[in-house]
């Protein structure tokens, strides 16, 4: 069975000439010069009929000319521009109308309906700013999405009613969930950041390893991602960004507990309480006192294990003791453990106590970091 979530614009018309553009001169009337005195006009009233209007050679008729308006180009860019301008005026406008109006669904209202999460694929609606980086509606719709759906499978495989989230308990289970993805979505980016700062990546190829494996562990691809697809919702894509960011945590973990200062810190601790043991100290009180490890209130009891279960290193040291022997401190991806022996089967199990020093509590040094990250929520929930 596969676990939660965590883990896996109108052109102006032309009218008439402009003022500054500039009339063609039209050739004068040419007439034969004479040096006879001029006779005084006679002022006649004007008569109906029509008198044909006198030739001479020099009266030469004008040929139409083509009125030459020079700023013709110049006025249609402008008009153009003026288009275009207003073409995206009314985009913007009609944008900034979306974007409101989606705001307000998803703030006011809480919306998660088709189309908000179809417009939330597009316009990046932040849910949350850490440390100055926001966090989209978008993942935080996927987060909610996935687990909703897982509690309705589970609910299926346990042959037990389906969730009803309208009903008073299923609100409040709602609430939990979106309560609850905020705040994965929040380590998510300090995880990103840290690891940003501390120049951690992951690969593709480590991406790809790791997806091979699980189709491996789960019945091969087709299996695997039919099974993810009724759980979560999810394609291919979606389990390769939720193993990235597995990844990616490991990744900074190691990192951070691989500092050498760090690391000769946690083995002068280790072997200090070793020697405490050697020295006749009771182990299981030694490991509740002194030890990191989740078992420690139990006096670091492992119980049983078989190969396979443990660090091949400490599995190795397991096996290589005796019942009572304790070994020495052994170096682990954690820090450094010490190991006592309490059993053996003949099918080849163990039982054993074990004390681990951390070279970095890791999940103390990112809550620390989480304390003083500065985080905004915009979605109350």
């Amino acid at each position: 069975m596969i676990g939660p979530i965590e883990e896996f614009i109108l052109p102006n018309s032309d009218e008439g000439l402009a003022k500054d553009q500039v009339q063609p001169e039209v050739p004068e009337k040419k007439t034969e010069k004479t040096d006879k005195p001029k006779k005084a006009e006679v002022k006649t009233e004007p008569k109906d009929e029509v008198v044909p209007e006198e030739k001479t050679e020099a009266a030469v008729e004008p040929e139409p000319v083509a009125v030459v308006t020079p700023d013709g180009p110049a006025k249609k860019k402008r008009n153009l521009k003026r288009t275009l301008i207003m073409a995206a005026a009314v985009v913007v406008g009609l944008l900034a109308v979306v974007i409101v109006v989606f705001g307000v669904l998803i703030y006011a209202y809480k919306s998660d309906n088709p189309a908000v999460k179809v417009v939330a694929q597009v316009l990046p609606y932040p849910v949350q700013n850490v440390n100055g980086q926001f966090v989209s509606y978008k993942d935080y719709l996927f987060e909610v999405d996935a687990n909703e759906r897982a509690y309705q499978n589970n609910a299926k495989l346990n042959n037990q009613p389906a969730v009803d989230f309208k009903s008073a308990d299923g609100k409040k289970l709602v609430t939990q969930i979106k309560q609850h993805s905020l705040q994965k979505l929040q380590g998510d980016a300090l995880v990103a950041q840290l690891a940003d700062q501390k120049k951690v990546k992951v690969t593709d190829k480590e991406v790809n390893d790791l997806v091979n494996q699980l189709y491996t562990r789960y019945g091969g691809k087709d299996t695997l991602l039919k099974t993810l697809s009724q759980i979560y919702g999810w394609k291919l894509d979606d389990l390769k960004r939720v193993v990235r960011k597995q990844l990616l945590t490991k990744n900074l973990e190691a990192k951070v507990t691989s500092d050498p200062a760090v690391d000769a810190a946690a083995k002068a601790k280790a072997q200090d309480v070793l020697k405490k043991v050697k020295d006749g100290g009771d182990f299981a009180a030694l490991a509740k006192q002194y030890s990191q490890a989740s078992d420690a209130a139990s006096g670091g009891d492992l119980g049983f294990f078989s190969k396979g279960q443990l660090p091949d290193n400490v599995q190795a040291a397991a096996e290589a003791l005796q019942p009572g022997q304790v070994s020495d401190a052994i170096k682990t991806q954690y820090g450094y453990e010490v190991l006592k022996v309490i059993e053996k089967k003949d099918d080849g199990s163990i039982h054993a106590q074990h004390i681990l020093i951390k070279t970095v509590d890791f999940n103390q040094y990112f809550q620390d970091q989480l304390k003083k990250a500065k985080i905004k929520t915009y979605l109350k929930v």
